[in-house]
């Protein structure tokens, strides 16, 4: 027979655990997927360009942007940067001084989303401007550049919002 007191006090003993199991966070699916496919894209070095893009867009991400450069300068290269996802002078020099053919596509994938309401409150306590909402998506982008129509180079960018990769232009007038 249970003691009523052992009763209690494996209850309480479950209903903490249970507790510190929902705060301890669980791994994160973005990160996850993160490293299945750097794994992929890592195997497929030196692999046909449409067996990588297939691939790329098996994953579900859509293309963002794509350019082909023979025996491309830093100039060349830098005309094709957008926001976060640029080419650095050392990815350059590991890529491209090498010279040849090269063809880079960039794609995307949504994520995630965050929102945010704003406004502002009186010395009354009332609200004084009306509440906007702000939606913040974020994407998943990875960058491919074959060299001679096979995979050279990739990278993956976990978590960006869309303006750190658009390639916008502000409108000065």
């Amino acid at each position: 027979m249970i003691k009523p007191r052992s009763f209690i006090v494996s209850v309480v003993l479950g209903a903490v655990l249970a507790l510190f199991a929902r705060a301890v966070p669980a791994a994160d699916k973005a990160s996850d997927d993160v490293k299945a496919w750097e794994a992929a894209l890592e195997s497929m070095k030196g692999q046909p360009m449409m067996r990588v893009l297939d691939t790329i867009r098996g994953w579900k991400f859509e293309g963002l942007d794509s350019w082909i450069a023979e025996n491309p300068t830093s100039k060349d290269v830098s005309k094709h940067n957008r926001g976060k996802i640029k080419f650095s002078s050392q990815e350059y020099n590991d890529i491209f001084a090498k010279g040849g053919s090269f063809k880079v596509a960039i794609y995307n994938k949504l994520v995630g989303t965050d929102s945010s309401h704003i406004g502002e409150i009186g010395d009354m306590g009332m609200s004084v401007t009306k509440d906007a909402q702000i939606n913040l998506e974020k994407y998943a982008v990875i960058r491919v550049v074959f060299q001679d129509d096979k995979l050279a180079s990739y990278r993956i960018w976990p978590k960006l919002e869309q303006s750190a990769f658009s390639g916008g232009t502000w409108l000065h007038r």
